[in-house]
């Protein structure tokens, strides 16, 4: 991670929650990075750090910028309706944490760009507009692919790997109404997802 510390802009610090909320982790914003970046609106890809290692590349494009991004994980993560993913990395970033491990969140993105575009009638428009991030992560992550020989742990879906049962049954009892909570989690410090 040494080596890319310097492309990339980290955005926060990830810590555990005192208390016994729906959200497990709170969010320690970085003071050098202006609001202005954290909330713009270009395409990204971001990076979830444990202890030094990429856990996992992921993109967003939703309004909002990093910042949003982020805190979707955070807010409903464990609460709502969320989507397997965004429990199943909000479960795993706590997990880490009651580890004592450190969490952390880096991105990076592209400035804009200037198309021109045919409309319906072949009438030339130019607009300003971003990069997906989905570009962005497609390629990150093959390029983390090819130093390392695999994906990032995180990265389930391309590791082609199922999320962990007692993720699966956390988002089913969230669906009826029931939160994890830091208590029932600490009894799966010991999983792992390399060897499961």
């Amino acid at each position: 991670m040494n080596g890319l510390k310097k492309n990339l802009i980290k955005v926060c610090d990830i810590i555990k929650n005192s208390d016994d909320s729906k959200p497990l982790w709170d969010i320690l914003w970085v003071d050098n990075v202006s609001n202005d970046i954290l909330t713009q609106n270009n395409g990204r890809c971001y990076f979830l750090v444990v202890s030094g290692e990429i856990y996992k590349i992921g993109y967003s494009d939703c309004k909002g910028g990093i910042k949003s991004t982020i805190n979707s994980y955070k807010s409903s993560g464990n609460s709502g309706r969320p989507s397997d993913r965004t429990h199943g990395i909000h479960l795993l970033i706590a997990l880490e944490l009651l580890k004592g491990k450190k969490v952390e969140v880096y991105f990076t993105y592209n400035d804009n760009v200037t198309i021109e575009y045919k409309d319906m009638f072949g009438n030339i428009h130019t607009e300003t507009t971003y990069i997906s991030g989905k570009v962005l992560e497609s390629k990150n992550i093959e390029i983390y692919k090819n130093m390392y020989g695999n994906y990032p742990i995180w990265n389930l879906q391309e590791r082609n790997v199922s999320w962990p049962t007692f993720i699966q049954d956390s988002r089913k009892r969230l669906l009826e109404g029931q939160s994890m909570t830091i208590d029932t989690l600490e009894k799966h410090t010991n999983y792992n997802l390399l060897t499961h």
